[in-house]
């Protein structure tokens, strides 16, 4: 409890199945603060996903977090 969020979800681009995901978010003790991990598994469907594509997203989502936590405006 309190230490990780676990969710797993389906992407469709024009009602085709793109990919499904297992998401795991852990919060870890870090000196005074928390360290994020982000854990993402997912199976790719008839090539209309990339696992690169996901990783840059993933990585812009992760980047204007920190950012919002650090009190910049987020838009």
């Amino acid at each position: 409890a309190n230490e990780r969020i676990v969710f797993g979800y389906d992407l469709l681009h024009d009602l085709r199945l793109m990919s499904v995901s297992l998401t795991t978010i852990e919060f870890v003790p870090d000196g005074d603060g928390t360290r994020l991990v982000f854990t993402e598994q997912a199976a790719f469907f008839d090539g209309l996903g990339d696992p690169a594509d996901r990783e840059h997203g993933t990585g812009k989502l992760l980047d204007a977090l920190a950012r919002f936590l650090a009190g910049e405006r987020v838009r």
